[in-house]
């Protein structure tokens, strides 16, 4: 009521001005914002004759004032108040076909919680976050870009579950930039009396919160560029939220207009790029956790080695294993199981260096069992063939130190650092350790 009441004495001041002062107090005075529906600015007449004399005699001038507003209104209805009950029972039953169309779009697997953060996406996932908790009002619009499986959809999809749980009445739309060119078509196509472009402008423009996924579909569809134009304008000022989804940066996408591009870039892009080690560790982790799964350190290092191209990858290869133990009644606890159950998308016998290769190196040379390496013995041996492991993984991996002290039993990143600076110095001073790593080195590039 309050946001009809503040457009109608907008309307009101300019409609003044272009009729007589008697017309305005016959007609208009009295004359009572309801509502506002399907961009529609609904009005109360006290007499059916006032109605009628409205429409027939003052029409265009209203219209021309709602033009002048340059807001989501487009146009008005005058009702009765007789009329009253049964227009409201009308609208009621369309916002409840209109919500079910919005409602159970997200998948309830796709939340915040789920989303597991790293390096390579925690600056997505704040500004996710903080649109969740206030769309409308911070980073508008959100542009999230990157390559495929990387994890936009989902936390698109957390963005969306996080408002709705926030405000179950939000009307949230969510689709396919093809879907949006489609549903245009489609109002072209059909479009006798205008009705089917008014449903594509109500679906797309009475929302909360508009989500579109893969902008770069609109590639060479000039017409439909145009529609998100005036899309995007009509949202944006009516302070609604956007959050745009693609393979590239704004910037990149050299094939839209320069005006879309620049509303693109108005608020805040951020990226997704490719995982680190530890974030696809701890993403098969979560993952397992959720499927009920133990899986030994071991294994998910091994699957994580193997798939680093994205995140979709890395969950396709964890279900495959899943899969494969249950058929065969096994635990996925060792690494040989793993590599059957993934024979047909990794080459087992490519050599690729990893952890394990270079500890399994190391505990040859010393005629040591893995399990002692990266254990908790501290026998003289033993020690110092844990250390030259942890030298060289730092010295050929570069991982992270805390992925190197979780692979080794859990250690604190100070004992890494004491083992790889003693074995570095030792290498230094000492001929026989410094022949030894060489020797380990040369083992690991033969295999």
């Amino acid at each position: 009521m309050e946001e009809s009441k503040k457009i109608w004495d907008v309307l009101l001041l300019g409609i003044s001005n272009n009729i007589s002062t008697v017309s305005y107090d016959m007609w208009f005075k009295n004359l009572e914002p309801l509502t506002i529906a399907y961009n529609k600015l609904i009005l109360v007449a006290n007499l059916k004759s006032a109605k009628n004399t409205i429409n027939k005699n003052y029409r265009n001038i209203i219209l021309d004032e709602i033009k002048k507003l340059n807001t989501y209104v487009d146009d008005y209805l005058i009702i009765t108040p007789e009329e009253i009950p049964v227009y409201q029972t009308k609208i009621e039953d369309e916002k409840k076909e209109e919500n079910s169309n919005y409602s159970s779009i997200f998948d309830p697997n796709f939340t915040f919680d789920k989303f597991v953060v790293g390096s390579s996406n925690q600056i997505a996932y704040a500004a996710a976050k903080a649109v969740a908790s206030q769309p409308g009002t911070l980073h508008n619009p959100l542009f999230i870009y990157g390559g495929v499986g990387l994890g936009k959809t989902h936390i698109m999809h957390a963005i969306g579950n996080e408002i709705l749980k926030n405000n179950k009445k939000s009307k949230i739309l969510y689709c396919t930039t093809e879907q949006f060119v489609n549903d245009f078509i489609d109002s072209l196509k059909n479009s006798k009396d205008n009705i089917e472009n008014i449903k594509f402008r109500e679906k797309y423009r009475r929302v909360d919160v508009l989500m579109l996924d893969d902008i770069q579909f609109l590639s060479g569809k000039i017409t439909s560029q145009e529609a998100l134009f005036h899309t995007f304008n009509d949202l944006y000022q009516s302070k609604k939220q956007i959050v745009i989804s693609s393979d590239r940066h704004p910037r990149e996408l050299t094939f839209l207009e320069e005006r879309l591009q620049s509303r693109f870039s108005s608020g805040l892009t951020v990226d997704i790029s490719l995982p680190d080690l530890e974030t696809r560790i701890a993403i098969l982790q979560k993952k397992a956790f959720f499927k009920n799964v133990n899986l030994p350190i071991n294994v998910v290092y091994f699957i994580a080695e193997k798939f680093d191209k994205n995140v979709r990858e890395l969950e396709g290869a964890l279900q495959k294993v899943i899969f494969y133990c249950q058929l065969k009644g096994q635990q996925p606890d060792n690494i040989d199981i793993i590599k059957e159950a993934l024979k047909d998308d990794i080459d087992v016998t490519t050599h690729i260096l990893s952890l394990d290769s270079i500890v399994d190196a190391t505990c040859s040379y010393f005629n040591i069992k893995k399990q002692e390496v990266i254990g908790k013995k501290k026998l003289k041996q033993i020690v110092m063939a844990r250390q030259i492991a942890i030298y060289l993984i730092n010295d050929l991996l570069g991982v992270p130190l805390a992925t190197i002290g979780s692979y080794f039993g859990g250690r604190d990143h100070t004992t890494i650092i004491y083992a790889r600076d003693k074995i570095e110095e030792l290498s230094k001073t000492d001929n026989m350790i410094a022949t030894q790593i060489k020797d380990i080195k040369n083992m690991i590039q033969k295999k």
